[in-house]
């Protein structure tokens, strides 16, 4: 133990960049003299481990997804052939407690261990030498140093915290720590997010709270402390084909100002640059097959084709569920993990949108 203080660095890398992003955070913090924890739900490879002091890998990694009234929703929209407007609407379970988690039982290994304090960070975060200076200052006087993470975000209700960088002394926490578990969580977490949730459990009256201001700066798209990952990126990339796009979703329509839920499910397929042959099976059997030719005018980039599943959303969703449909396009099926998310996602035809 190099002194009372530790990094708990938190991770899930489960990609090329991701892993790489994570040795260069832990290759930059171990010029502070302070002993490294890295956290992981994801298996850390033997390399990795040896740039640390301690390396956990819990693989439990307790994401709550739909079943659960628990999801995140991403949207990308764009328009077709200049005119027509769609959007897409993609859910995604809701990983904020595997990442509540981690910071428990991270602190609490922490502490166990022996340890006093902890500075707390994203595996991705971007370590400048002032962060550590100001929190070493801080932390001499405060029981915690938390980010806000409130201001004018959407969606967040009450006071929330900055999960990717602070500080604390852990035995003032203790007891709140011990008291998260997922039962709780998921009671009490109800519209709000893990940001907010975590406010209460490391604020008390000794705690030092960071103003938005302060530590993003006036451009929130480039704050003065941030992460090097943008958590979900360009949602169309799993959608994405070398030659094509493809989306499956319940279609949504907009009637006068209003949404309609069809009930209906639809393959969208568009900026295709060669044939598209689309075959879809249920429980074995061929039961619609097609081909796709491109377009070759004005608005060749944006033109698209939809086919309507002869079966309604609820009960291609049961068949998803069940692994009893297979759609093949140009001979690539599908990935059932890509038709789950596609069950509950949906697209919105003559999205009405200012520019």
């Amino acid at each position: 133990m190099t002194n009372k203080r530790c990094f708990l660095v938190t991770a899930y890398c489960d990609t090329p960049i991701k892993k790489k992003t994570l040795e260069d955070t832990l290759k930059n913090i171990s010029r502070y003299n302070t002993d490294i924890i890295l956290f992981s739900h994801y298996p850390i490879e033997k390399h990795i481990q040896e740039l640390t002091d301690y390396s956990i890998y819990d693989y439990s990694n307790p994401i709550l997804g739909n079943e659960n009234g628990r999801s995140m929703v991403n949207w990308r929209r764009w328009r077709i052939a200049g005119e027509l407007a769609y959007k897409i609407n993609t859910h995604a379970v809701d990983y904020g407690y595997a990442a509540v988690q981690q910071i428990k039982r991270g602190l609490l290994f922490a502490n166990n261990v022996g340890y006093d304090e902890a500075f707390v960070l994203n595996y991705d975060l971007v370590i400048e030498d002032k962060m550590i200076v100001d929190f070493d200052k801080e932390l001499k006087t405060y029981d915690s140093i938390i980010l806000e993470y409130t201001g004018k975000r959407e969606g967040v209700i009450e006071s929330a915290m900055y999960m990717a960088w602070f500080g604390l002394k852990i035995k003032p926490f203790i007891d709140n720590i011990k008291s998260i578990t997922r039962e709780g969580y998921s009671l009490e977490i109800g519209e709000k997010i893990a940001e907010e949730y975590l406010y209460s459990k490391f604020k008390n009256d000794n705690s030092k709270i960071i103003p938005n201001l302060e530590w993003e700066g006036p451009d929130k798209k480039n704050p003065f402390i941030k992460t090097d990952i943008v958590m979900e990126g360009n949602i169309l990339d799993k959608f994405e084909k070398d030659d094509y796009y493809w989306f499956v979703g319940h279609e949504i329509v907009h009637v006068n100002g209003d949404i309609v839920y069809t009930n209906k499910k639809i393959l969208i397929l568009w900026a295709f640059t060669i044939d598209v042959d689309v075959e879809i099976y249920l429980k074995g059997e061929l039961i619609h097959k097609s081909i796709v030719y491109p377009y070759d005018g004005e608005y060749a980039h944006s033109a698209n084709h939809i086919i309507y599943f002869p079966m309604d959303h609820l009960q291609f969703n049961k068949y998803v569920e069940e692994d009893l449909i297979k759609i093949v396009i140009n001979d690539w099926e599908i990935p059932r993990e890509l038709l789950i998310l596609n069950a509950i996602s949906s697209i919105e035809i003559a999205y009405n949108y200012e520019e």
